[in-house]
Formats: C-alpha cells, structure tokens, sequence
C-alpha cells in the first residue's frame, strides 16, 4: 500500500536517518556494523530506506536495494546484478539502460570481474542451478568492492521472505558471507518483528558483529502534530483538532496522510481555509466507514488475510474481545465461548504478526485505529440485525461525535489529574515498559500537591499509597532540571517515612545531569513512551503538551 510519495511526503526519523549515514562512515572507517529496521506494516521502513538511496551521495559507495515482498527467485537475481551495474555506471557517468544485456555490455571493459561473476550467475540460474546461482550472487559484492576499491550497501527490504524466495539455507549461505564481506553494509527492514527477531538471533548471530536492530514505530506526538501541519500545507488547523487527530490515528503517518488528504479534498469543495471539527467528522466518514473508504478498505484486506483458512473465525472474534476490553485470555475464553487450546494459537499467532501486542499478563491491538475500526464499523457489520446503511452511518457519525467529545474532555484536564485516573487502573499487574519490567500496585489512595524547587519552579506531585507502601510521583511536559530532582529527593525527606518508590514522568528529555541524578537515586523515569504504552493498555487518550 505505496500511498505516501516518498519526495513531497517523507516527513521526520532525523535520528533514524543519521544512524545509518553514521553507520557508513563507520564503515569506511574500516568498523562494520549492520542494521535491522523492524516495525510493524506501512509505519514508513520503505520510505526511510527509499530516502536514504536518494540522498545518499558518495561516489566511493554502490547501493542496491531489493524488495522481497511477493517477489520470486527471477526477481532477485535480475534486480540484484542490473542495480549493481546501473548505479555503478551511472556513477562514472557512464550511458546507462534498464535491459541487463545492455548494461553487461556497457560494464564489460570497466569492470571485466564483476561482469564474468554475474554472467556464470546468469548462466547457473538458466539450469536451474539455484544454490549455485545464490552462492554466486552472494559472491558477487565482494568481487566487486574489491575491483572497484568502492563500498557497497545491500539493502533487503522485507529480509525474512528470503529463505522462500530462495530456499531453506538461504540465511546459512549468507550469514557465511555477511561475515568475511568487510566493505559490504548489509541493511535489513521487517514487517514482522517476531519472526525477524528470530532469524537475526538464530540463523545471522554473526561471530564478527550481529546487526543492531532498530525499531521504527509510529511518530510521536510532536512530530505527528508537524506532520499533519506539513500535510494540510496553508489550510489552518486548531491545536486541538491536531491533538484528536493525532490521538485517534495513534501517530500512524499512514492513516495521518490519508485523513490529510481527504480533508486537502474537502477543504477544496467546501471553499474552507481552515478545517473545523465537522470537516473532519465527514474526512474520517470517508475513509474509514465507507466501504471503498481507502483505509476502510486497507483494513478490510488486513481482515480477510488474517481470517482466512480452517478456524480462522476465531480471529475475527479475538479482535472483538480485544477491540471491547477484554485484554486478559480468560476474559477472552469466557466471552467468546472459543476453545482455549485455539484461543492461545491464534493469539499467538497475531502476536507473532504484530497484530497483538502482550504486555504482563494484558493483550492489546498495536493499531488504535485498526482497533477503533474493529470495535465501531467491522463489529457493527456482523452483528446488527438491521442492515440499513443509513442506519448504521447515523450510529457511526454519533460514535464519532462522542470519541471527539470524549478527547475533548480528556484533553483539556491537567497533566495530574489525568495520571491520577490512570494510577486507579493499576492491579498488581506487571508490565515492560521500553524493556523493563515494572510491577504496578493497586493505590488505596492518590494525592496530588505542588511542590516548588530552589528556583521557584512549580513541579505536579502524586503521593500515592497502597495498603503498606507508598510511592512519590513527579510530573512535568518539558524537561527536567536537576533542581527539579533536588526537591524530590528533599520532599521526600520531610515527609519523615521514605517512600518505597520515586518516579519521573516527563513528555520531555531529562536534562544530563538531571536524569543521572535521578538513575544514582534509583528513580524510575517514564518519558512519553512508557506514559503513552500504559495509557493504551488502558484504553485512555494519549496525554499531548
């Protein structure tokens, strides 16, 4: 699903971007380290490695990017050698052709190696001499960076299809390669983290460096506000309606550009220069409820695919449960009325899809929207007795109006009072939060109170006590200072007992010395990540600056 253009729409991941430009100089720095980007479908891992091609300019280095989605065994072994020669030519400025023989031709007398390689390849692919032709390909880099003293960066996109393509010792052969290939970057993107992960760790632990793998999730709150102002260009937008939007998609720069768009649409026939709620009540009706709605019909594919086959019912009544609060599998059991034994496979299985996400002992749907659709617009299809579309648009246009309200509300109450809410949801649940397990009690009470520190800022407090401890929590959208941790720790102090836990909850980076501080004091720091994971656990509007 390629709807965003990639050079008028490619918006944020600087950090991404500047670790894999770092990571070749790296390279020609004589340090090799690969990368793995891993994230969830259409979250931008293309976009990121299409962007990085186009304005990557070194001509000491040779890209060639491969897309092994729905592709075949042809489909690399052509894409493979004909990049390798086009950018290699084009580099030298050099006449170029898209037709393979052409290219072999134009190469012969500049790189007369690379060339031969590439022909024995061919030649092994046309008798079906498969692991010859593969090995002959893996082969083919190395021969090349060192004819032409040039680096070359490999990328695969959508690596984990690789062993389909090209049969089960594809990853052995490779990782063999991957190792003794010293000027070659190898530069790896996944769907599908589970079965990536599993790959990397198994088959691609390499005895010189494994790949750092990097997670590409949805943008977060600031860059999902500026991205939704870069999309509606000079059509003016309220801070709130950017926050709702913001917080409906769940930062997903998809369902963002889509909505975007349709909202640039209706702008246009409605002659408004600035979009109001009831031009983005009807943007989402469009997309989302219609049946050829475009991300309607993004979800009903994803429903098709993932319930398709013997049992797979049961999917459709998992996410239901999932999409109604029932985040826990005895919920689910008890709900759905399913066999347990297919409850825990096909759970498992969406989990490994990244469909589901478990945390503790708590499921959830990664995908707000996808949830949203789930519960508002699939639900209602298979279930309401009264087919009437006009009937079920009411209802849905209702929905949405209360969503809308519903985050409105959320919205406009203060930072504490909105983690005061979310401090009651605890129960003596476990939960990993960016890779670290936290054990979350049930309060009996929750306080909130000011406390100033020695440059007279305000900073939000919670004490929050369960039925033999108590915790100290301190809140704050921008950063914060090493004053700031100062008064905790004094705070603490005069309340005579110390508290069992202390713990930092900022929308903003901790300055330096602010957060080392905080780590010497073995304070528990949660920045916008880890708030925004326990909010969506919760089924809670995300807490915006």
């Amino acid at each position: 699903m390629k709807y965003i253009d990639l050079e008028h729409n490619f918006f944020g991941r600087t950090d991404i971007l500047k670790l894999l430009k770092r990571r070749v100089v790296d390279l020609k720095d004589g340090y090799r380290q690969n990368v793995a980007l891993l994230g969830s479908p259409h979250v931008g891992k293309s976009s990121i490695l299409k962007n990085f091609i186009l304005n990557f300019e070194d001509e000491c280095i040779t890209s060639i990017y491969l897309d092994l989605e729905n592709k075949d065994s042809q489909y690399v072994y052509s894409k493979f050698c004909g990049s390798l020669l086009f950018n290699h030519l084009q580099s030298k400025g050099l006449p170029v052709q898209e037709d393979l023989n052409l290219l072999l031709e134009t190469a012969q007398k500049h790189i007369p190696q690379t060339v031969q390689v590439i022909k024995k390849v061919r030649e092994d692919f046309a008798q079906r001499k498969l692991k010859d032709s593969f090995l002959g390909l893996l082969t083919l880099s190395e021969v090349y960076t060192n004819e032409t003293s040039k680096y070359c960066i490999l990328i695969l996109d959508e690596f984990q299809n690789l062993e389909d393509i090209l049969g089960e010792h594809a990853f052995q052969d490779l990782g063999k390669k991957i190792m003794t290939q010293k000027k070659c970057f190898y530069l790896f993107a996944s769907s599908y983290k589970a079965a990536a992960q599993k790959i990397l760790s198994e088959k691609l632990s390499l005895l010189f460096g494994n790949f750092e793998m990097i997670h590409v999730g949805t943008f977060d709150l600031k860059t999902s506000q500026e991205f939704i102002a870069h999309n509606l260009k000079d059509v003016k937008a309220s801070v709130q309606l950017k926050h709702f939007l913001t917080d409906f998609t769940g930062g997903h720069p998809l369902y963002l550009n889509l909505v975007c768009k349709e909202l640039m649409n209706l702008s246009a026939v409605y002659k408004q220069d600035e979009i109001y709620m009831p031009l983005l009540a009807q943007a989402v009706e469009n997309t989302l409820f219609n049946r050829w709605g475009v991300i309607s019909r993004h979800f009903e594919l994803m429903i098709n695919d993932l319930c398709y086959g013997k049992d797979n019912r049961v999917v459709s009544s998992i996410l239901m449960a999932l999409s109604n609060g029932q985040h826990k599998q005895e919920d689910i059991f008890e709900n759905t009325g399913v066999n347990k034994t297919q409850i825990r496979q096909k759970m498992t299985r969406l989990m490994e899809q990244g469909i589901v996400v478990k945390n503790g002992q708590f499921h959830y749907l990664q995908d707000k929207l996808f949830k949203y659709w789930v519960k508002y617009v699939y639900q209602k299809r298979l279930k309401d007795v009264e087919l009437s579309p006009d009937k079920q648009k009411k209802e849905f246009k209702e929905e949405f109006g209360r969503s809308m309200e519903s985050i409105r509300l959320s919205s406009s109450r203060d930072f504490s009072s909105r983690v005061v809410d979310l401090l009651h949801c605890f129960d003596n649940e476990s939960f990993d939060l960016n890779g670290r397990k936290y054990k979350l009690p049930v309060f009996r009470e929750v306080v909130p109170f000011k406390l100033k520190n020695d440059g007279g800022a305000s900073l939000d407090m919670i004490k929050a006590k369960t039925d033999d401890s108590w915790w100290v929590i301190a809140l704050k959208k921008d950063s914060v200072v090493e004053n700031d941790v100062n008064a905790i720790i004094s705070e603490s102090k005069q309340l005579g007992v110390k508290p069992d836990r202390c713990v930092i909850i900022s929308l903003a980076d901790l300055e330096e010395n602010a957060r080392l501080k905080a780590l010497q004091e073995k304070f528990w720091i949660w920045n916008e990540g880890e708030l925004n994971t326990l909010l969506t656990v919760f089924d809670k509007p995300y807490i915006l600056k």
